[in-house]
């Protein structure tokens, strides 16, 4: 016979409420984390709420961030931000900032808990919470603050291209049109845009809203990037010059360093399609210094340069050290890993043959690992850009417009 059920005491009904409160409250708490620590990291947040599913309010923060309330308040909560100059060293802030903040709690609950044994059961989910968070885990399209703090030390994060991380933009894409942030979704379709761009798909032809642009400096220059950069490909470097120095002059010091940074790589491109390597070389020289992903992209640059000026020794050496940066993250891998193949092949003409073929096995092997990396929506595309470098017939350049 079943026995029957003992109702429960009512120290343990306060117990079980207390953790039922703590639930939303640990979550707004930890996602409030990640929020102040956001801009000193160089990040912004662009929604911020409790709760899945569709939103049941929502409204806007003067910041342009939007707060809402979900759904599932119990399925805990969410804090996207969007990189608008981040700062290497800074990153651990923002990806460790909710972790703190549960940190900072668990000291206040601590003692409380043995004062109030109602706060008994919040003082240990917040511990479970925050050991989960910890943790370096991956699981589909989800990534613990764990991983993210990590992955950098593994660098897993680091692995890939931005092309590669389509899916993921297009799923903060969706999300941000759920709760209705206008500013996340500018960004995820700008990021969107410049993978076409990078990947050589063709722009779906949207066009970002300029009141939105102008809440965020940075953004606008993202925008202007990619347009100069849209120009570029497309044969029109004059008119991919015009618009970085329009952006120069109608932002001017709001620029971030990144931001600049990037105009500065776009410009060169720019004139090296011209065959103007000086004036490229004298763009480079305003980022002289600047690290990661700028400093590889300028070095790709330099070595299209050295190609121009056909110095053999120059090419050898700038391909060299291109060749073993090739896997870190560019902002246009194909367009690095063709220029060292074209390296490779000047190298071979001037009898430079152990350095053409390092250089064009490095150029094969980047190549194909890009074709691996990119979503199948991308692979014929990032084939047909990369060319013969994938064993794909190369179609005849287009011709660059003053």
């Amino acid at each position: 016979m079943l026995r029957s059920m003992q109702p429960m005491a009512p120290e343990e009904l306060l117990r079980l409420g207390s953790w039922l409160l703590s639930v939303p409250l640990i979550a707004v708490l930890h996602e409030t984390g990640h929020a102040l620590a956001a801009r000193p990291a160089g990040y912004r947040v662009t929604s911020f709420g409790v709760g899945h599913g569709k939103p049941l309010v929502r409204w806007h923060h003067s910041s342009g961030a939007v707060v809402y309330l979900g759904r599932w308040i119990f399925s805990g909560g969410l804090c996207v931000a969007i990189p608008v100059d981040p700062v290497p060293e800074r990153r651990w802030l923002y990806h460790s900032g909710g972790l703190l903040a549960q940190g900072v709690l668990a000291l206040v609950l601590w003692p409380l808990a043995s004062m109030l044994p109602i706060l008994e059961y919040a003082f240990w989910f917040n511990l479970v919470v925050a050991g989960w968070n910890l943790l370096p885990l991956r699981l589909g399209g989800y990534a613990t603050d764990g991983w993210q703090l990590f992955s950098g030390l593994w660098r897993c994060a680091a692995a890939g291209q931005f092309f590669g991380s389509r899916e993921q933009v297009q799923r903060v894409l969706g999300f941000e049109e759920r709760v209705g942030s206008p500013l996340g979704q500018t960004w995820c379709r700008l990021s969107l845009r410049w993978m076409d761009i990078v990947t050589g798909m063709d722009d779906e032809g949207w066009v970002a809203d300029e009141v939105l642009l102008m809440a965020e400096p940075r953004i606008e220059a993202l925008d202007a990037y990619t347009r100069a950069e849209r120009h570029r490909v497309e044969g029109r470097s004059l008119a991919a010059i015009q618009v970085i120095q329009e952006t120069r002059r109608a932002l001017g010091g709001d620029l971030g360093r990144l931001a600049s940074d990037m105009l500065v790589v776009a410009e060169a491109r720019a004139w090296l399609a011209l065959g103007e390597q000086r004036l490229a070389r004298q763009a480079l020289a305003r980022i002289a210094g600047a690290p990661g992903v700028v400093a590889r992209d300028a070095l790709a640059i330099e070595l299209g340069a050295a190609l121009l000026d056909e110095d053999v020794a120059e090419v050898e050496r700038s391909g060299l050290r291109l060749s073993e940066l090739l896997s870190r993250p560019l902002l246009d891998a194909p367009d690095a890993v063709r220029t060292l193949w074209e390296a490779a092949r000047l190298l071979k003409e001037r009898g430079r043959i152990e350095g053409a073929e390092s250089l064009a096995i490095a150029a094969r092997q980047q190549a194909g690992a890009l074709i691996r990396e990119a979503t199948p929506r991308d692979k014929v595309a990032v084939a047909a850009r990369l060319g013969e470098v994938a064993g794909v017939e190369i179609q005849p350049p287009r011709r660059s417009a003053r």
